[in-house]
C-alpha cells in the first residue's frame, strides 16, 4: 500500500533551493506563475473544443451576447483548472524548467551547485 502522501508528493512544484539567491527566487516565481498560466491557456482551449462538440440550439437563443459569456466563462474555468494544478502541465514545465535554469545559473558561477 503507497503511503498516505505518495500523491501529494507528485503533486508539487520542485522547492526553490535554500542557497538560491534573491533573483533566483524572483526568477523561479516569476517562471511558476508563466508555467501556470501557460496551463490556464491550454486549458481554455481545450474546454473551447469540448465547447465546439456540443451541438447548438435549444432553449437559449444563442447570439454575440451568449458567445462572449461563454467564452468569459471557459476563461474563469481554465484559470481555476490551472490554478488546481490537477492537470500537472505547469507543474511539469516549472520543475523541468526551474532544473534547467538553476543548472545553467550554477554554471555561470563556476560549476557549484
Amino acid at each position: 500500500m503507497a503511503p498516505a502522501n505518495a500523491g501529494a508528493a507528485r503533486k508539487t512544484f520542485n522547492a526553490v533551493p535554500e542557497n538560491a539567491t534573491d533573483r533566483q527566487k524572483k526568477e523561479l516565481a516569476r517562471l511558476k506563475k508563466l508555467a501556470v498560466d501557460y496551463e490556464s491557456l491550454f486549458m481554455k482551449e481545450v474546454v473551447s473544443a469540448m465547447r465546439k462538440s456540443v451541438p447548438k440550439g435549444g432553449a437559449t437563443g444563442g447570439g454575440n451576447a451568449e458567445e462572449i459569456y461563454k467564452s468569459m466563462l471557459d476563461d474563469h474555468m481554465a484559470a481555476n483548472m490551472a490554478r488546481r494544478g490537477n492537470s500537472g502541465i505547469a507543474r511539469a514545465i516549472y520543475n523541468k524548467l526551474s532544473k534547467t535554469y538553476l543548472a545553467v545559473e550554477a554554471a555561470k558561477n563556476g560549476g557549484a551547485k
